[in-house]
């Protein structure tokens, strides 16, 4: 038996539950995008601290300060590793991030829509939107377009991972491109080794690098 460990999670249980079966069973095991500090298995994902930076250097250059990040849940690694990421980024270009960061419940289009309905109630002020992937900008835009508030015109937007209809959509979104068929390759890789008796350093982490895809969601700023 070999495994390859993404996102899933089995009904009542824990990912952590499960890496530790699996490490004490002996299996084959590579992280796929989601890490586990704790357990002892090698790692494939993206180089999602530089994403994220292109992302808030792109809007600075076009004027934004005022800059919302809505984060995957914190009980994900990808939701606080991208939250962290634009924490920095804003940082490195002298903008505040005291409250700019929205954690969402679930990476899907119905969590970034209430998480900028929230935000919109609240009367935060932003320009820009820097979505922790692209299902949460998606419902960022459809949220902002239910208050009036055009995108790119009032609001930019950059998603995250680059899924295929992205660049379909109308306008299409400017996102940051994550190599997926790369990262499965490689882990497959290093699991048909790994049974093969090239057993990986079990510390293992490989990023591959991500491109910043510019398209028709970001805009220069208003104000």
């Amino acid at each position: 038996m070999v495994s390859t460990a993404s996102s899933w999670l089995p009904p009542g249980g824990t990912i952590r539950g499960v890496l530790d079966e699996l490490a004490s069973d002996g299996v084959p095991t590579v992280l796929v995008n989601r890490r586990n500090e704790s357990g002892p298995f090698p790692y494939v994902g993206a180089d999602d601290r530089h994403g994220i930076e292109m992302c808030v250097e792109h809007l600075k250059g076009l004027g934004h300060r005022a800059i919302l990040h809505l984060a995957g849940p914190d009980n994900t690694s990808t939701g606080r590793e991208r939250a962290a990421a634009f924490r920095q980024a804003m940082r490195a270009q002298r903008l505040s991030a005291g409250r700019a960061v929205v954690n969402c419940a679930s990476f899907t289009e119905e969590a970034g829509a209430a998480a900028v309905r929230a935000t919109l109630a609240k009367g935060t002020t932003f320009t820009a939107i820097v979505a922790g992937n692209d299902l949460l900008a998606i419902g960022a835009m459809e949220a902002l377009a239910e208050h009036g508030i055009d995108c790119p015109r009032d609001v930019s937007i950059t998603g995250y991972n680059d899924v295929d209809f992205m660049r379909r959509l109308t306008p299409a979104f400017t996102t940051v491109r994550v190599p997926l068929h790369r990262m499965g390759v490689l882990a497959a890789r290093t699991l048909l080794g790994w049974t093969n008796g090239d057993e990986p350093e079990r510390s293992a982490q490989t990023l591959l690098p991500v491109e910043f895809m510019r398209r028709g969601t970001t805009a220069p700023a208003l104000i």
